[in-house]
Formats: C-alpha cells, sequence, structure tokens
C-alpha cells in the first residue's frame, strides 16, 4: 500500500473506565446529531455483520477522526467521506466543522470527559493555511513535527502521547511497522471517560448467576444487583426491554437494550437502523426496578478498512484519493490505515457502554406500583447516550470473555 501515493495514517480510538459526565452545547445542530447518529449505527450494523463476539466501539471518535481527515479531501474523496459520514456533500464542510468546533468546545475541559485531536506531519513538510485553522479551531488539534523514517522513535512519541491523554489505559497503538519515510501526516482521536452510576451496586449483594450464551447453554458470572427508581419501558413489538441507568453529575446515561428471548438479539440488530432511541426513551416511565447486571470488561480493536469501503469511503485507501488540503507540498496522499481501539469496563461503582437503537410504538400500561425485574442474563445491546448523542455502542454476548475480537495486531 506504500507505493505510488505517499500516505498519511489515521488512527481512531477510545478508552475509558467508567463514565462521568459529558456536556453537549445545546447549540450543536440537531440535524448534525441525527446525521452523527445515523453514521454510528451504519458502522456498528456493518462491524457486528460477520461478528458474533463482545464489541464497543465509539463512533464518535471514529466520526470525529475521518472528519478530521476529510476536512483536507478534496473532489470526489471529499464528497465520498462526507456522504459516508451522513454530513452530505462536501459543501457542507464549513458547516461540519463548525458543529464540531462547538461539540469539542463544550467537553474540552470536562474533567470527567478527554477528548484529544493530533496532528503529526513529516519533517520538512507543512499544514495548509485552510486546514490548519479548522484543525485549531473547530478539531483543537495541536501539529507537531516527527521523523517517520525513524519509525521506532515516531511510534515512540505517537503512543506516548496516547498514553498521556487515555490515562495509560491504551498503549502500544501503532506499531513502528506502520511508519516509514513513506508517511507524511498521522491524526489521532482520543476520548478517556470516567464517571460513577447514580445508584451504586453493593459489592456484598453480587454473586455468581447463570448467564445465557445461547437459548439453551449457560457460565456462571458475576451478577451486580441492585432495586431503585429507574426509567424502564417493555417494547412488546419489538420483543425487547429498554432499561436507563444514569451516572452521578452527569447528563450522560447507560441505555440497555434486553431481548425478551435468550437468543433474541440478531431479531434486535436487524432492526436497529429503523429505531430512533430518543423516541423510545419518551415512552419509558421512571418505577422501582430490581436490576441485575452482570459485571463485564471488553477490549476491541478493528482495522476498519474493510468496513469504510462497505460503506462508501473505500477511494481514501487508493491511488485515487485526493488530499490536496491537508500539506503545503504537492506529494499525493491517501489513507493506509484506520485504526481503532476500544477498552470498556462495567463494575458496582460505575460503567462504561455502547449499544443501539429501535423503532416501535410500546404498549401503554395503566399501572407501575409493582416492583419490576430486570435481569440482565442474556446476550444484549447497550450504549452510551448524552443529550441524544451515541457515544458509545456495543452488545455482550459472554461477559466472562474479557478480550473479544483482534481483527489486527496494532
Amino acid at each position: 500500500m506504500l507505493f505510488g501515493s505517499r500516505t498519511c495514517l489515521l488512527y481512531c480510538l477510545l478508552v475509558s473506565h467508567h463514565i462521568k459526565s459529558i456536556t453537549m452545547t445545546n447549540e450543536v445542530d440537531t440535524q448534525f446529531v441525527r446525521k452523527t447518529n445515523d453514521f454510528a449505527l451504519e458502522l456498528y450494523k456493518q462491524i457486528i455483520s460477520n461478528e458474533d463476539k463482545n464489541i464497543i466501539i465509539s463512533p464518535f471518535s471514529i466520526s470525529t477522526c475521518l472528519a478530521f481527515a476529510a476536512m483536507g479531501a478534496a473532489g470526489a474523496t471529499a464528497d465520498d467521506m462526507f456522504s459516508a459520514l451522513k454530513y452530505g456533500s462536501s459543501s457542507e464542510k464549513l458547516k461540519v466543522a463548525e458543529n464540531y468546533g462547538k461539540t469539542i468546545g463544550s467537553l474540552f475541559d470536562n474533567n470527567s470527559l478527554k477528548i484529544a485531536n493530533k496532528m503529526y506531519v513529516m519533517e520538512q513538510y507543512s499544514i495548509k493555511p485552510d486546514f490548519h485553522d479548522i484543525a485549531v479551531n473547530s478539531f483543537q488539534s495541536e501539529a507537531e513535527s516527527i521523523n517517520f523514517a525513524d519509525n521506532s522513535k515516531a511510534a515512540k512519541t505517537i503512543n506516548e502521547w496516547v498514553e498521556a491523554k487515555t490515562n495509560n489505559k491504551i498503549h502500544d497503538l501503532i506499531s513502528p511497522d506502520a511508519l516509514d519515510e513513506f508517511t507524511r501526516m498521522v491524526l489521532v482521536n482520543a476520548i478517556h471517560f470516567k464517571g460513577t452510576w447514580t445508584h451504586q451496586f453493593n459489592p456484598a449483594s453480587t454473586r455468581p448467576m447463570p448467564f445465557w450464551v445461547s437459548a439453551t447453554e449457560s457460565v456462571d458470572v458475576q451478577m451486580m444487583n441492585t432495586k431503585k427508581h429507574f426509567k424502564h419501558g417493555i417494547f412488546e413489538e419489538l420483543g425487547l426491554t429498554m432499561l436507563e441507568l444514569p451516572y452521578s453529575g452527569s447528563d450522560v446515561t447507560m441505555v440497555i437494550l434486553l431481548p425478551d428471548e435468550r437468543d433474541g438479539l440478531k431479531r434486535i440488530e436487524d432492526t436497529l437502523l429503523n429505531i430512533d432511541i430518543t423516541d423510545l426513551m419518551t415512552k419509558m416511565y421512571t418505577q422501582e426496578v430490581e436490576v441485575f447486571l452482570p459485571k463485564f470488561k471488553i477490549e476491541f480493536n478493528v482495522d476498519l478498512q474493510e468496513t469504510l469501503e462497505k460503506i462508501g469511503m473505500g477511494r481514501i485507501f487508493t491511488d485515487q484519493a485526493d488530499f490536496s488540503g491537508l500539506l503545503n507540498q504537492s506529494d499525493p496522499l491517501k489513507v493506509s490505515k484506520v485504526i481503532h481501539k476500544a477498552f470498556i469496563e462495567v463494575n458496582e461503582e460505575g460503567a462504561e457502554a455502547a449499544a443501539a437503537t429501535a423503532t416501535v410504538v410500546r404498549k401503554k400500561r395503566s399501572t407501575f406500583s409493582a416492583v419490576h425485574y430486570v435481569k440482565i442474563d442474556h446476550p444484549f445491546i447497550c450504549l452510551l447516550l448524552t443529550q441524544s448523542t451515541i457515544i458509545f455502542i456495543g452488545k455482550n454476548v459472554h461477559p466472562n470473555r474479557s478480550i473479544l475480537s483482534i481483527h489486527d495486531e496494532l
């Protein structure tokens, strides 16, 4: 992939330990949020299409990294990227940049959620002024000159920045083999997220219980338990129950989509692109619910090239790519890799999540006086939302598997 065009690497990564607060400014365009979520669901559908494993991704991290690069794309390459990201055509570039600026700016000083972008540029190369202005003002990104030919030292420099921005949760993101004298730029997006439940689970209540990995097979997992007032909804037409678990001092919530049937996850996943999570949440009610939730931890690494090719962004990996808006020098550029790395841990104190969507009308219930039970004891989807924006999305099919899918050695 290194012959012909010079290369520009994009590394999108996410790490989180627990979740606390994200605050999205009301000034962010609602259509921007909707389109960002459309991309999130499409990306998730593509990634899970050949996977029967635990998955966690941050589509917000991925879309931020790709949109960052798209600001330096031109012609058909730019149109492909903006279309795949669901933002329309490249004529929307400045509007999209403005909305990312508002979103990232609202989070920049948040002590619980950290988002960082960084540009590494080959020595003796310089960034075009227009791209530099957008990078600094909209993506809050810094630029650093680096010698990619000294690939071991360059990889060490980038990986140390990643470690610092992710509280040492992500190590060795970039292999020295991914860098060489043909590399011209590396764009990195990192998210670190930490927080606690509003209603923490008592560790003394955690005990082994069966988790059904199929209709007939179960494994014992450490199941947490609490009984508090939560927003809860039963959507019989969709065959699922929804549960919202809030975080302390935050507008962030984890939403669980639990199939009615032990083997009903695929049915939910098949409907994701038709589901309006925000609408479903308006049909949920706050009531006393006894919750059983497994402790789990997921690490997920994925090379996104195949996925991005499927959704119409394949040109960026070819010699037909046009990133003439990135550098002052005239070297032809293409993307050689887009890597995403994610981490999630859920325990009694807090959690971190990923999830899905669904479009169905909930059957109204006349009374909510009784205590309801939500036993999350079979494969489920979870998502992390803040003011309707999907930050994380994923599925858990086997809580005992801590490292579930490694697609590419990093």
